[in-house]
C-alpha cells in the first residue's frame, strides 16, 4: 500500500491548531449570492471535481510528534444545508470527511467557510471560484474563457503548495520594536457563541468617490469610519488609556511574486486613543500616515521572517509538539491577542469571466468572532457591489449603526442585511 502524500503547515498556519477552540474558530467565510436557486446535486457533483484541481488544499490535519501535518485526504468533500451558525469551529472533523473546510448552500447561495490553518481569504476565493465555475459548467453554461479562475485543465505548479513565508524570508533582517497593548471591549456577549452579522452592500463607485472627497484609498476610509464610529461609542470599551488598534491583513502576493494557495498575508497596524475631539479628516490623516509606514516591503518581509526565525531555532525545531503548543499559545496572546482591537480585512476586487457574471449577484467575505476579537469587518468588491460585513458576538450594535449611518450621510446609498437575534 503506497504512503499517503504529507505536507507542512506553512508558517502562519503552524499557530491556528494550537490556539484555535470553540471561542476563537479563527473560521473566515465567502459566499456567492447567485442569481438562481442552487442546485444541490450539481453542486456536490461539482466539489467532488474541483477538489482534485487543489492537492493542496484537499487535506486532513494530522498530529505529528513534533509538529500538525496535513495529510491527503481520501474521503470526498461533504455539501451540506446552510445553518444559521456562522465561521463555527472546527471541532469534530467527523462533520466535514476531515476537511478543513465547509461547503454549503441556502437558496441562493453557495457558501465556504475555511480554517485559517489550511489558507487564506486568498486562497479560499481561488477554491470557490472554481468551485462555482465547475457548478456552472455542470448546469450547461458555456465559457468562452476560464480567465481568473484555476479550473481542472489548469495545470498544477508546485509553487501553489509553496510556503512563501519561508521562501521569501530575509534572515538578515531585524524585526521592529514590540507593540504595545491596544484597548478591548467590554461589553456583553452573546450566548453559545452565536455569531451576527450585518452586511451594507453598497456602489463601488459612491465609495471611490467619497475616499477621492478624503484623498485616501477604499481601504484607509473605511479603516478611517470604524476609528470615528469606535470613538463615538466609547462606553464599548475597557477604561485603560490605551490605543484602539486597528489590525488590516495584508495579501503579500502584491509585494512578493508568489501563487501559493496557502497562507501568505500579514498584519499591519493604524492606531489612536479614542476621544471626540479628532474630525473625521484628523483620523483620515493618521490612517494613512500609519499605513504608509507599514506598508513597505523590508518592513512586511522582516515582520514575517521573525516568525520563520522563531521557527528555526534549533531549540524549537526539536521540542515535543506539546511544549510547541504551550509556547505558541503564549505568543499568540502577546503577538497576537493582546495587541489588537479590531481586524479589518478587504479582499479587494474580483473579476470572473464575462459568463460567470450573468449568474453571480454578488460576492460576501467576513471572519468570524471571537472573546479576542469581538468585532471585526469583512469587505469585498464584484463589479460595482461592494460588501461591508461586520461579524460581531457582541449584543451592543452601535459602532455598525454608526458606520453605517457615516456613509450615509456623505451620501452612499446602503441595503443592510442583518441575522441578528433579538435580545
Amino acid at each position: 500500500m503506497a504512503s499517503k502524500k504529507w505536507y507542512r503547515l506553512d508558517n502562519a498556519a503552524k499557530v491556528f491548531p494550537s490556539v484555535s477552540n470553540r471561542k476563537r474558530s479563527n473560521v473566515f467565510r465567502l459566499a456567492f449570492e447567485m442569481k438562481e436557486l442552487v442546485d444541490p446535486l450539481l453542486l456536490q457533483k461539482a466539489v467532488d471535481i474541483t477538489i482534485n484541481r487543489f492537492p493542496m488544499l484537499d487535506v486532513r490535519l494530522r498530529k505529528g510528534f513534533f509538529w500538525y501535518y496535513f495529510e491527503n485526504n481520501e474521503a470526498d468533500p461533504i455539501l451540506s444545508k446552510e445553518t444559521p451558525h456562522l465561521c463555527q469551529a472546527f471541532e469534530d472533523y467527523r462533520e466535514t470527511n476531515g476537511f478543513l473546510f465547509r461547503l454549503s448552500y441556502f437558496e441562493k447561495r453557495i457558501a465556504l467557510e475555511v480554517f485559517h490553518s489550511l489558507s487564506d481569504g486568498a486562497g479560499g476565493l481561488e477554491l470557490l471560484k472554481s468551485i462555482v465555475f465547475t457548478y456552472l459548467q455542470l448546469r450547461d453554461v458555456h465559457f468562452s474563457s476560464s480567465k481568473g479562475v484555476l479550473t481542472e485543465n489548469d495545470e498544477i505548479i508546485m509553487e501553489e503548495a509553496q510556503d512563501s513565508f519561508y521562501t521569501h524570508s530575509n534572515l538578515h533582517l531585524k524585526k521592529g520594536p514590540k507593540d504595545d497593548r491596544a484597548l478591548k471591549f467590554k461589553t456583553p456577549l452573546y450566548d453559545d457563541d452565536w455569531v451576527g452579522i450585518i452586511i451594507g452592500t453598497a456602489k463601488v463607485d459612491q465609495i471611490k468617490k467619497l475616499a477621492e472627497k478624503y484623498s485616501c484609498t477604499i481601504t484607509e476610509l473605511l479603516g478611517a469610519i470604524v476609528l470615528y464610529s469606535a470613538s463615538k461609542n466609547i462606553h464599548l470599551f475597557e477604561t485603560k488609556k490605551r490605543d484602539f488598534k486597528l489590525l488590516i491583513p495584508v495579501n503579500l502576493r502584491r509585494f512578493f511574486s508568489s501563487k501559493s494557495l496557502r497562507n501568505f498575508s500579514l498584519f499591519v497596524l493604524t492606531s489612536m486613543k479614542l476621544d471626540d475631539k479628532k474630525t473625521f479628516e484628523d483620523i483620515v490623516s493618521i490612517v494613512k500616515s500609519d499605513l504608509k509606514e507599514e506598508l513597505q516591503k523590508e518592513k512586511l518581509q522582516a515582520r514575517f521572517t521573525a516568525t520563520v526565525k522563531i521557527e528555526q531555532n534549533m531549540l524549537m525545531r526539536l521540542a515535543p509538539r506539546f511544549i510547541k503548543e504551550l509556547a505558541l499559545k503564549i505568543g499568540y496572546h502577546w503577538m497576537g491577542d493582546i495587541i489588537n482591537t479590531f481586524s479589518l480585512s478587504n479582499l479587494g476586487g474580483v473579476t470572473l469571466p464575462d459568463e460567470m457574471q450573468e449568474y453571480v449577484e454578488k460576492i460576501v467575505f467576513c471572519n468570524g468572532a471571537s472573546v479576542s476579537f469581538p468585532l471585526n469587518l469583512g469587505v469585498i468588491s464584484y463589479q460595482n457591489t461592494i460588501t461591508i460585513a461586520f461579524t460581531s458576538n457582541m449584543i451592543a450594535k452601535s459602532i455598525q449603526r454608526d458606520f453605517f449611518r457615516f456613509l450615509t450621510k456623505e451620501g452612499v446609498e446602503v441595503m443592510i442585511e442583518h441575522n441578528d437575534l433579538e435580545v
